[in-house]
């Protein structure tokens, strides 16, 4: 530790010693300042410290208050255990049951069906909510007739009345009043102590009833099991028997229904004369369909005989196709071409008027005559045709005007009909699904099935369950432990002192130039400037040395010439720090000038053995400085003590002679280190401080306080000291904590061991084995 302020010195040669304090980097900040190459990730090893360093702060202040903290914890479990004792005991009982989602199939019928394709998923949490309602608690009261039992009274002291469950006659209500109000107290007291635990990935659920008594924990637990599983088949019985009578009276409802409707349905036929309207209205249709068709071929028939009929008309009807096709018309047509080709033939012989062409004329004359007659015949046959065909379509067209007519009637007078049947037939739908839901439901509400069921019975509990002592002791472990640390806590921030140089740097920005362990001589032989003198090796010793080589580079020009020892209170251990830097530098064969300039409350003559009689005040009074100086023990070491204490210190240091003092002793020492008054309540130290070119602050670990120091500094600064830095002087590992003390704790002489060595060891200080320190054993009484 003591090499880091070390080395934090020497960075800073090139610095003035009027800014020493300012810009003297911290510890942290001088680690950060080293750029290692091997740090590939500082900030994670930046994090990694700080954490480390608040766990063991922590563990530290623990350490350091352990005897606060076990006493705290002590008591509390003490106390879990007082309240453990104390407390009632409470016996629970277990009982399992079975819960499906779906009833037993006794008989196949939809509702049977509807129930077992319950998926639910809110379905468990309300059997468990059923099971805790209010009603299954007042059916458990009711069963048991609890109202006129010791359940509602304390518990039964003897065995024989746990086991009998015996009541007082005492107890028992007397009037309907109280019987309500113990029935009601009775639920209440059901309700409190019951718990629902069901199994996981099963349909088991367990029924736990705490109570004082075993017996009432075993007989509740079952009741109320033994209740849910009657008042599901109650509520399904119930359930049956409100759809039985709701369906009754559906069925009543749609009888008459059915009746009215069947009435009015004959009452419409009879009415418009409709007999069976389904088979009557296919055939008016069929017939329709059919004349329907004759009418359409009598029209084609007509029109292909009006063709006809006109084209006979106009051209005599020899182009008429039953002419062409007449048999008679041919072979007259045949035998009139022949006898006209011979009465040709024989005109070239015979003239027109002779008797042989007479008569060919004649047989032709007769058989033209024939074929006219023929094709008249023919042609009144056609004529004869078309009248018939005429009259054929007009009669058809009467007849399909009158089927339709009939038709649309028929089909008019039906709709009626139609809505009075469909009313018929869906009302007798209803009716016989009803009727056939009523008959299943009638079956199957008389079947005892149920989907709950109960499977072990709660036995007699022998332990109780409740007060858990090792909870309880848990709980008052965990609640002493956060006792503990709110009381250190509390303590921790009311105490403003220093304990650590870390708090000094972070509090009053002032650098640490050094740490001085709290010496504890084991008696009076010895005190901390005997240990320094007689022993170069211990580690009280090391540290004054390390104390000196940090105020040797303090600047770049050295130590200062002249510093001022002071601190903000008496008895810090100002004029020891001062007597071990002069003894230290002195080693290092340098002349050195202790002057004792504490006017008011002198002690280097009593540590060093030296006369008093003549001193700093003389010189003050006009004497000359060599013949005041005295010799030490230590070669190169000189002292000015103060000598008669004068009435008025203030104003003799303020005048000119001190300044002249320390001017001609810098020609003849090369260090002169004044042992000054504290500076709280007096002038003189802010005095010493302006002339002298360093100030070295004293602080005592874990007395001083925060305030006193700051308004020491502040005292200080307007007086325009030159602050080399500070040390924090009697050092106790405790006070900065367990964790805090071991780093500190070696730092010190050579191997010297936390807790090892003996006698004259690392026992005398305070990281060592601390021996009790005798009475008047003090490292510096100023």
């Amino acid at each position: 530790m003591f090499q880091s302020y070390f080395w934090s010195a020497s960075l800073n040669t090139n610095l003035p010693p009027s800014r020493f304090s300012e810009t003297l980097p911290r510890p942290v900040e001088l680690e950060r300042a080293l750029d290692f190459p091997n740090r590939t990730k500082p900030e994670l090893e930046d994090s990694g410290d700080e954490l480390r360093a608040k766990l063991l702060k922590y563990l530290g202040v623990a350490l350091k208050h352990k005897l606060l903290v076990t006493v705290i914890c002590a008591a509390f479990l003490f106390g879990g255990l007082i309240v453990t004792v104390m407390t009632t005991k409470i016996y629970s009982g277990y009982t399992s049951i079975k819960i499906d989602r779906a009833v037993p199939k006794v008989i196949n019928d939809q509702q049977s069906q509807t129930e077992g394709q319950n998926n639910d998923p809110e379905f468990y949490q309300t059997q468990y909510e059923l099971i805790k309602s209010r009603m299954l608690a007042d059916r458990v009261a009711t069963a048991l007739n609890l109202a006129q039992s010791d359940f509602v009274d304390s518990p039964p002291t003897s065995i024989l009345d746990r086991l009998y469950l015996r009541a007082s006659p005492d107890n028992l209500a007397r009037d309907a009043s109280a019987v309500r109000d113990r029935h009601k107290q009775a639920v209440d007291q059901i309700m409190g102590g019951l718990l629902v635990k069901p199994v996981g990935l099963s349909s088991i659920v367990r029924i736990r009833y705490s109570s004082p008594s075993p017996v009432w924990a075993q007989r509740i637990s079952i009741a109320v099991a033994e209740q849910f599983e009657k008042m599901t088949l109650d509520m399904r019985f119930s359930a049956s028997n409100y759809a039985r009578n709701f369906l009754d009276e559906r069925l009543q409802e749609l009888k008459l229904k059915l009746e009215t409707s069947e009435k009015q349905l004959i009452q419409y036929a009879q009415k418009e004369g409709i007999i069976d309207v389904d088979n009557k209205q296919p055939q008016v249709m069929t017939e329709l369909q059919s004349v329907q068709n004759a009418y359409s071929s009598a029209v084609t028939t007509r029109v292909t005989l009006e063709q006809t009929s006109q084209q006979a008309q106009t051209d005599g009807g020899m182009a008429l196709p039953q002419v062409m096709s007449d048999g008679l018309i041919q072979a007259a047509r045949g035998k009139l071409a022949q006898l006209r080709a011979t009465y040709q033939d024989r005109l070239t012989v015979l003239k027109p008027g002779f008797p042989e062409m007479i008569a060919l004329q004649t047989q032709i004359n007769a058989t033209e005559r024939d074929i006219r007659n023929q094709i008249n015949l023919i042609k009144n046959s056609i004529k004869a045709q078309y009248d018939a065909a005429v009259a054929d379509q007009k009669a058809l067209g009467d007849k399909l005007a009158q089927l339709k007519a009939e038709a649309l009637d028929l089909r008019g007078r039906s709709v009626d009909y139609t809505i009075l049947l469909r009313e018929v037939d869906t009302n007798r739908s209803l009716y016989d699904g009803l009727l056939q839901q009523f008959r299943q439901l009638g079956v199957a509400s008389n079947v005892d099935t149920n989907n709950v069921s109960v499977l072990d019975r709660a036995q007699l509990p022998y332990a109780p369950d409740l007060p858990s002592l090792s909870e309880n002791l848990l709980l008052a472990l965990f609640l002493g432990v956060a006792a503990a640390a709110g009381a250190v806590s509390i303590i921790e921030i009311m105490d403003d002192t220093f304990k650590t140089p870390e708090d000094i740097e972070e509090k009053l920005g002032l650098s640490v130039l050094g740490i001085t362990p709290l010496y504890r001589a084991p008696g009076e032989q010895k005190t901390a400037l005997t240990e320094v003198m007689g022993d170069p090796t211990s580690p009280l010793s090391e540290a004054y040395r390390s104390l000196r080589t940090a105020i040797q580079f303090s600047a770049s020009e050295g130590a200062p010439r002249s510093l001022l020892v002071t601190s903000s209170r008496p008895g810090e251990g100002k004029s020891t720090i001062a007597v071990c830097l002069a003894l230290n530098f002195a080693q290092l064969g340098m002349r050195v000038l202790l002057i004792d300039a504490d006017m008011r409350n002198p002690s280097l003559h009593h540590m060093l053995s030296l006369d008093n009689s003549r001193g700093l005040s003389h010189y003050m009074s006009g004497v000359s400085a060599t013949e005041l100086i005295k010799t030490s023990s230590m070669n190169g070491m000189f002292v000015m003590t103060t000598g008669p204490l004068p009435p008025n210190p203030a104003e003799l240091l303020a005048g000119p002679r001190l300044r002249a003092l320390l001017s001609t002793a810098a020609e003849s020492f090369e260090i002169v280190i004044i042992d000054g008054p504290p500076v709280m309540g007096l002038a003189d130290a802010p005095i010493l401080a302006s002339v002298a070119e360093g100030t070295l602050f004293a602080i005592e670990g874990a007395k001083t306080r925060r305030a006193v120091v700051r308004d020491a500094l502040k005292r200080l600064h307007f007086a325009r000291a030159r602050m080399v830095g500070g040390v924090l002087n009697k050092y106790h590992p405790k006070h900065g904590g367990a964790s805090y003390g071991y780093g500190y704790g070696y730092g010190y002489g050579y191997g010297y061991g936390y807790g090892s060595g003996s006698g004259s060891g690392a026992d005398r200080f305070a990281y060592g084995q601390i021996a009790k320190p005798a009475p008047n054993s003090k490292q510096d009484a100023t």
